[in-house]
């Protein structure tokens, strides 16, 4: 399993509080005061490193913790974050403990100044941009089959599966609807009658889309979340057509409705694929596949 362990060096509880906002974000993971941290890290695949500058002593604990309990971490994925009002003094920090840690494997994040998470502040979104940063980069596989395979078993599930839940939404309104759909030649086409999803995608044509098996067992992995942008499509065009068509609808049924039916296109531009079959062809379970344009 891909764990997370996090270790913050904090004088004035900044370090705390982002280590502690990003830990759900990484999660599987764990947050810990360096003065209280674990002597094994054998269970982590992952290392944070969290720390500010203050004075003389900038990542002094941190320091004495890797080198009193013998840390190797050159098998590990290592990120370091430092905070601070200096940021050719943050780099050089850096750059030290980058010597120290000995693995070119490294994720390294300054961000200036002090922040409340509570408070939201613009400044404040780049420690949730940090998250997401260090997800993707912890999420990255290692043992990645062809694009060719990964490609095959995506579509390969979506032509097996018709249904979905489709999240869209914009400002505080967010909207996650389950729905049928279809895959056709790399999108997906999603017919319906209206409902609240049409408030997000008017103001917000970005889109998550999943699919996914009933959960079964961590040996029977298999769930599929698809970032990409949505579109109207316009009635009785060409497209509108043929998507009754394939879907054995007859046109002149759909013109004497007494409502519109809309129809959704989605063009997918990022992939990612939970699949317990890739770990017995000897790949990562989690696979991303970024689709051609």
């Amino acid at each position: 399993m891909n764990i997370t362990l996090i270790l913050y060096e904090s004088k004035y509880e900044t370090c705390k509080v982002i280590s502690n906002t990003v830990c759900p974000i990484l999660g599987p993971a764990k947050s810990f005061d360096i003065n209280d941290s674990p002597h094994d890290i054998k269970h982590y695949s992952n290392i944070v490193l969290v720390f500010s500058l203050y004075g003389q002593n900038n990542c002094e604990k941190i320091l004495k913790y890797i080198e009193e309990n013998k840390i190797d971490l050159n098998n590990k994925r290592v990120a370091l974050v430092c905070i601070g009002l200096n940021k050719q003094e943050a780099l050089n920090k850096i750059e030290q403990l980058k010597k120290v840690v000995n693995n070119e494997n490294i994720f390294c994040e300054y961000i200036k100044g002090e922040m409340f998470i509570n408070k939201f502040t613009t400044e404040d979104n780049k420690v949730l941009e940090l998250g997401k940063n260090l997800r993707e980069y912890f999420n990255t596989p290692k043992f990645i089959p062809p694009v060719n395979i990964t490609k095959k078993e995506i579509e390969t599930f979506l032509k097996n599966k018709n249904t979905c839940t489709l999240a869209t939404g914009y400002g505080d309104f967010v909207r996650a609807t389950p729905l049928e759909y279809e895959y056709y030649d790399g999108n997906i086409y999603i017919t319906s009658e209206g409902g609240l999803k049409f408030i997000g995608l008017s103001k917000n044509n970005q889109i998550s889309l999943c699919v996914y098996e009933d959960y079964k067992s961590m040996n029977n992995l298999c769930g599929l979340q698809i970032s990409g942008e949505a579109e109207i499509i316009k009635p009785w065009c060409e497209e509108y057509i043929d998507l009754l068509i394939r879907k054995n609808i007859k046109v002149e049924n759909i013109s004497k409705l007494p409502f519109d039916m809309n129809v959704i296109k989605i063009v997918p531009s990022k992939y990612e694929f939970l699949y317990s079959k890739f770990k017995n062809l000897g790949f990562d379970t989690k696979q991303i596949y970024i689709p051609e344009k």
